[in-house]
């Protein structure tokens, strides 16, 4: 039985959300959750659950609390006692198998980077977000944890996405694209354009080019660019489904035959949602580290923390750390690069 570590204390609705989306885990997969956080607080939110699961839940003791809005590394520096770091540490230690946070996201890639290490030949960690398209799920990253990249990180990226998606996403050939203005191999940036190129020579399926056109019609499996671009395309999404779901609550509210129109729809609207909400993927995988971590979003339901771990627990079964530790290492493209 794998055993998960949940920072209890992160996100913007903990620790009981949280607590509900480990519960809701437990019951679902063969697994231990410990719950990291201010012991104090997390005993009264469990009186909640008289019939929880004791076996299967129980909570390791952090005294601070990381905000959402701090520095990553002031975090780091003077919160040794987090719930974050004190929830890696146990998997640094070997006293847990993953973790899993919806906490300020910079503290968790920190701590993460510092105190989990690296992979042997990793030069930058990626973050990893699946995303739904009209025929099936794809990957991308990064989505914000590299800013300024070069074609080598571009190129690892590549290969730890697809790893990511033939282990957790079940394809069997990932077809690579790399996330560009335009289909021709001469477009874009210097980085760009050098990253093709090596991408090009790879023995990955790599498609080549693709445009934001593309993204939601399934045309690749796994795409590439930094986190700059991959962080402005996450929000830009997140931006387009609030807009959607402001309109038809505003449009109901102007007519009875708008309101009972929307009423026939619902059963449509509710099919929309399971697929495409963001719940239903629930964290992105930091991959290049040595260990397991999931970074949720900070206004994750029960649900998306249930996810979270349910991808936690994906990556151990599929061995995903050493698998990349494998594939890294073995690479030449990185070396021709330099």
């Amino acid at each position: 039985m794998y055993h998960i570590v949940l920072d209890a204390m992160g996100g913007d609705n903990a620790p009981e959300i949280n607590i509900e989306g480990a519960m809701l885990a437990v019951e679902a997969y063969p697994i231990k959750v410990t719950l990291c956080g201010v012991e104090t607080e997390l005993k009264e939110a469990l009186k909640a659950y008289p019939d929880s699961p004791h076996d299967k839940i129980d909570i390791h003791n952090a005294t601070e609390v990381v905000g959402m809005a701090e520095s990553p590394t002031m975090s780091f520096r003077k919160k040794k006692d987090s719930s974050i770091q004190v929830g890696l540490r146990l998997v640094k230690e070997g006293k847990a198998d993953a973790f899993v946070s919806a906490g300020n996201t910079g503290a968790v890639m920190t701590t993460a980077l510092f105190g989990l290490g690296r992979l042997d030949g990793v030069e930058r960690p990626v973050l990893a977000s699946v995303f739904p398209s009209s025929k099936k799920h794809f990957v991308l990253m990064d989505v914000g944890s590299s800013v300024d990249c070069k074609p080598s990180h571009l190129v690892q990226f590549a290969i730890m996405g697809n790893l990511f998606s033939n282990a957790i996403l079940g394809v069997e050939t990932p077809r690579v694209g790399l996330y560009n203005i335009g289909e021709e191999p001469d477009k874009g940036n210097q980085l760009t354009q050098a990253t093709y190129k090596l991408l090009k020579g790879s023995d990955m399926n790599f498609i080549g080019n693709v445009e934001g056109k593309d993204l939601t019609t399934g045309k690749a499996d796994v795409v590439v660019c930094d986190g700059f671009v991959g962080n402005s395309l996450l929000k830009f999404g997140e931006g387009i489904s609030k807009m959607f779901t402001k309109f038809f609550k505003e449009e109901a509210k102007t007519s009875l035959l708008s309101l009972i129109g929307l009423m026939f729809l619902k059963p449509a609207f509710k099919r929309f949602k399971k697929k495409y909400d963001y719940d239903t993927y629930g964290g992105a995988h930091l991959l290049g580290v040595n260990g397991i971590c999931i970074v949720a979003h900070g206004s994750a339901g029960p649900v998306a923390i249930k996810n979270a771990i349910k991808t936690a627990f994906r990556g151990l079964e599929s061995n995903m750390v050493s698998v990349i530790g494998d594939a890294i290492s073995s690479s030449d493209l990185i070396e021709e690069e330099k």
